[in-house]
């Protein structure tokens, strides 16, 4: 299955290096979940904060289907 990553702000750095406009086109096998994104791009742990599949809140373990836009956020710190 082919699907889209977006990642946010620090964890831009883990795109592959033919990502067009902040997003990537990754090759998945049919059971795949949002953690083995997480591991084909070799993010580490503790980087992601949030992750949406298709714009809904989901986890590592959430299947994908073929053509979603799975969305990764780090932890967001601040405040004043």
């Amino acid at each position: 299955m082919t699907v889209s990553v977006k990642l946010f702000a620090t964890l831009r750095k883990y795109l592959p290096e033919d990502a067009v406009n902040k997003t990537a086109t990754i090759e998945l096998g049919d059971q795949a979940t949002a953690g083995d994104i997480i591991a084909q791009l070799a993010i580490p742990d503790g980087h992601i904060h949030l992750i949406l599949i298709d714009g809904k809140h989901s986890a590592e373990d959430t299947p994908l289907t073929d053509g979603a836009v799975v969305s990764f956020f780090p932890p967001i710190a601040g405040g004043a």
